[in-house]
């Protein structure tokens, strides 16, 4: 009876070490790709006011991923400067959210033109998760 109760309580501690093993290599892997997903989202961000042409949508592949950047107006200042919000969304990963790669991360920045220039970064970046 004493062997069956050792066995037992081995079996529930192997059985516990594995499930915190496996719970520790997904935390892994969704820090990853929520970090992969935040660059992308920057060199989105980057890549779109580097650009000669500055469209208030634009999609861009970056690394094999789609990397979306949003140009919204916030403030006319007057005639001649203009205040936006650049938002960039990348996601990763398969599509759905049990998928452990999968992650959405989007970053913002506030941006300036003046007359007919592009427009440029006027502040640093800011991030939100999803």
């Amino acid at each position: 009876m004493v062997v069956l109760v050792l066995l037992v309580a081995l079996y529930l501690g192997a059985t516990g070490i594995f499930l915190a093993a496996r719970a520790e290599l997904r935390i892994g892997i969704s820090h990853a790709a929520s970090s992969r997903a935040f660059y992308l989202a920057e060199s989105g961000l980057t890549t779109w006011l580097a650009s000669s042409v500055q469209p208030s949508a634009a999609e861009y592949t970056i690394g094999g991923e789609t990397v979306t950047v949003l140009a919204t107006m916030l403030l006319r200042v007057d005639s001649v400067t203009v205040v936006y919000r650049l938002t960039a969304r990348a996601t990763l990963g398969g599509g759905y959210a049990s998928d452990p790669g999968t992650a959405s991360r989007e970053t913002s920045v506030l941006g300036m033109r003046i007359r007919s220039d592009p427009v440029r970064a006027i502040n640093r970046t800011w991030s939100e998760v999803f």
